[in-house]
Formats: structure tokens, C-alpha cells, sequence
């Protein structure tokens, strides 16, 4: 990770107090012109005009000094630009990868098994209703390629990539935006089949003691697994 330094190591400062009439001022270690700035009892002279450079050592003052006259130095370090090292695994460049999620040895497993490998909303009336989207009344998906009618209240939910195995979490919620009936229990979303290139699921409502299946106009299914 990048650290930001302290801006006191990025300038250092020199002070000399001068004699009468001093014209010539040193700065140990040296300058570039590029980096040093030069103040009189706190006021910033200007090059060219309050003084001139003399070479990389030291200035020229263009008027002689006053007994105890301060002279202040600031001089940038410009060969650290305040920041350390930075760490180039973990610089943004928009693509999202495992090294970046994590630097642990199994990051690829992690990160696999912490995202949604497949999902979809779709409108179950597809098969009879006239007002149907593509590939089986799908409104939009992650990794599902179409949803099949096997009958009412049947659909299979097909994979574009499988899956590594079939001992995949899932969770799905079905409705309806008009329901009328009465007395009907909070819709259930089951399993009949999975495979690791399809999941079958059947969706049906309890209403007066009995089960009843149902093509839903919005159902929704999530997905976890390898």
C-alpha cells in the first residue's frame, strides 16, 4: 500500500543570521534553482531582483544586510515526491482480478464461492401470455442462458457456464402484480431437479388446504456454488 509522508521530510529549512553589509549567503548541502526559496526577516525575496544565484551553493544578496538579519532557506527535496514505494499488485487499473480480492493462496476458491455464479428474473406466464420477453420470459440474468416450460408451475433454468458440481445453494421468490385470490399462504419456490448445467424448480401456492401450482409473472432465482 501506498503511505503518504510527512510534508517536513519533503523540505528542510536553513537559517543564517547575518552581519553588516553581508551580501554572500551559503546553504550547506546545496540547491537546485528550482527548489529553493529565499525569505529576509520572514518576507520571501525575489530572484533576479532581491537576489541572484551563485551557482548551486549559496545566493548573492542585490542590497548588504543589516547586523541580524535572518535569512531562511526552504528547500525542496526533489528527489522524493512523498510518497513510499508503492506496491504495484494494488494499483487500480479497472479490472477486477483474484490477486486484487486477496492475496491469500487460495483466493481463487474464495473469491469463487463469495459471488452469485448464476441469477435471473423471468416472467413465468411466458408459455400463454402474449406480452413475453426472449429465452423464456427472461427479463435479466447472470450466466442463464434460457428458461424452459416444462408445464404450469415447471420451468428449468438452464446455465450457460455448468456448474463444477451440483451441490449448489439456491434461493428463489415468485409473484404476481395483480393476485386476487384469498387466504393464499406466502408462495413456495422448490426444487424438483439440479444438475450442474440446469436447476428445475417448481413454483405453487397453498390456498384452502390445497397446493396449488402457479405461473408466476415474476420470478426470481439466486444462485451459489462452484
Amino acid at each position: 500500500m501506498s503511505i503518504a509522508r510527512d510534508i517536513s521530510r519533503q523540505t528542510s529549512r536553513q537559517t543564517v543570521t547575518l552581519t553588516a553589509n553581508q551580501t554572500a549567503v551559503t546553504v550547506t548541502g546545496g540547491f537546485s534553482s528550482s527548489t529553493v526559496e529565499v525569505y529576509l526577516n520572514g518576507a520571501k525575496l525575489i530572484q533576479g531582483s532581491d537576489y541572484s544565484l551563485n551557482g548551486t551553493s549559496g545566493i548573492t544578496l542585490t542590497q548588504g544586510a543589516s547586523a541580524g538579519d535572518i535569512i531562511e532557506f526552504s528547500i525542496r527535496n526533489s528527489s522524493n515526491s512523498g510518497l513510499s514505494a508503492v506496491n504495484t499488485n494494488e494499483v487500480v487499473d479497472g479490472a477486477v482480478t483474484f490477486d486484487k480480492l486477496s492475496d491469500s493462496s487460495t483466493t481463487a476458491d474464495n473469491v469463487q464461492q463469495r459471488v452469485a455464479k448464476a441469477w435471473v428474473n423471468f416472467d413465468g406466464t411466458f408459455a400463454t401470455s402474449p406480452f413475453t420477453e426472449a429465452n423464456g420470459g427472461i427479463r435479466d440474468s447472470f450466466n442463464v442462458v434460457s428458461v424452459t416450460d416444462i408445464g404450469t408451475g415447471h420451468y428449468d433454468v438452464n446455465f450457460e457456464d455448468s456448474f463444477a458440481n451440483a451441490n449448489y445453494a439456491w434461493a428463489g421468490s415468485a409473484g404476481d402484480t395483480n393476485t386476487t385470490l384469498s387466504n393464499i399462504t406466502p408462495t413456495s419456490v422448490r426444487t424438483g431437479q439440479m444438475t450442474t448445467d440446469k436447476i428445475r424448480i417448481i413454483v405453487n401456492y397453498s390456498y384452502m388446504g390445497s397446493t396449488v401450482l402457479h405461473d408466476y409473472e415474476m420470478v426470481s432465482l439466486i444462485i451459489f456454488g462452484e
